[in-house]
């Protein structure tokens, strides 16, 4: 760990994290990002809202700019659930299962140990939304500027989407969910994807998944879906 950055191992623990036992001191554990990908290489990148409409979307190649090892980077995000051959994969409900891209290394890039402070800007963007980019604050997860507007990617604004989309899609077993929780427990196979995901880390001994507290996707749309204005 350098400069308050990096990841460590830490103990397993059953202990379901809370707003209030973080208010009040108790540390915020989360998964590394190399944690993070191996996850989408099982469950995908659409998440479970998605997965209403959509199959799993998988990673086809993953770069590193700097620091590169390909042994130590294939079973970080994905080689390590196969450790036993096909008896994690097999366990999968079609149609997801173990995804192996491929892994490399920019041409061109800086050897030097890199030691300074992560940067606390976020940018996103998307090709449909054309020359449309925004800047987030990291440490509060709002735009960055005065007014701290909520952010397009927020779980609150994907969500106002999701229910757009499923009142053009007329998806009448979906569009009346206005808890976040609930639609996405609603996702039966991708749910049943991440619990195998979850059973499979803790049987090949690589610990348990710790989930952010449960307060976080218990929200309600604060109102109903506007009219959609898809193209």
């Amino acid at each position: 760990v350098e400069n308050g950055e990096g990841t460590i191992p830490v103990e397993s623990s059953d202990i379901v994290p809370t707003w209030d036992g973080i208010q009040h001191g108790e540390r915020l554990r989360t998964m590394s990002c190399s944690d993070k990908i191996l996850r989408w290489n099982v469950l995908g990148l659409q998440g479970a809202l998605l997965s209403h409409f959509i199959h799993p979307v998988y990673l086809r190649s993953v770069t590193l700019g700097y620091l590169y090892s390909q042994g130590h980077l294939t079973r970080a995000i994905c080689c390590r659930m196969s450790r036993d051959g096909d008896a994690f994969g097999a366990r999968l409900p079609t149609p997801y299962l173990v995804n192996h891209p491929e892994v490399g290394r920019v041409s061109v890039y800086d050897s030097a140990r890199q030691t300074g402070k992560t940067k606390e800007s976020s940018i996103n963007w998307c090709l449909p939304d054309g020359t449309s980019v925004e800047i987030l604050d990291g440490t509060k997860g709002k735009v960055d500027g005065p007014k701290l507007d909520i952010s397009r990617v927020s779980k609150q604004s994907l969500f106002q989407l999701f229910r757009m989309l499923c009142i053009k899609m007329a998806r009448e077993d979906l569009k009346n969910f206005v808890v976040y929780s609930e639609a996405k427990e609603s996702a039966t196979d991708y749910q049943s994807a991440k619990q195998q995901f979850f059973g499979g880390l803790q049987e090949m001994g690589y610990g348990s998944w710790i989930c952010k507290p449960q307060e976080e996707e218990a929200f309600v749309l604060p109102e109903p879906a506007a009219p959609p204005q898809f193209p």
